[in-house]
């Protein structure tokens, strides 16, 4: 069993791939570690160097949650990924292959939602992934 993680160094995104190793331990999932950094806005030299340093503290950042998920007892494999988060995240399905998809859905600022029943990037994915199990997590 393969099983995709959304993982975006935040406390839900940690709390989902605790939650989601327990409930599927048995099941002994490879994990796949998707993050997404965003492209810089414009091409400033300030912007580039930014950019840089978001790739590069995202990358230890997968590397150190690798290395954890490894020492639970799970093969892992990364993936890094550069654009807009919706569609890295909808194309790291479609390259991985995964048997499900594990993201998370933050409330957004006030706590209210209008329209659908979750934030942007994982209503996006269920909209575009719709051939195999996404689980999202609050």
């Amino acid at each position: 069993m393969k099983m995709l993680v959304c993982y975006d160094g935040s406390e839900n995104a940690q709390s989902m791939l605790e939650k989601s190793l327990a409930m599927f331990g048995r099941e002994k999932p490879q994990v796949i570690l998707v993050a997404v950094v965003e492209e810089p806005v414009d091409a400033s030299s300030y912007d580039e160097s930014h950019f840089d340093g978001l790739c590069a503290n995202k990358e230890a950042e997968l590397k150190d949650t690798a290395e954890w998920v490894v020492k639970q007892g799970f093969d892992v494999d990364v993936l890094l990924a550069v654009g807009d988060p919706r569609k890295m995240l909808v194309e790291s399905v479609r390259k991985k292959n995964p048997d499900m998809v594990v993201i998370t859905s933050r409330p957004p600022k006030g706590g209210v939602r209008f329209g659908n029943i979750t934030g942007s990037v994982s209503d996006y994915v269920i909209h575009h992934v719709t051939d195999r199990p996404i689980l999202i997590m609050h």
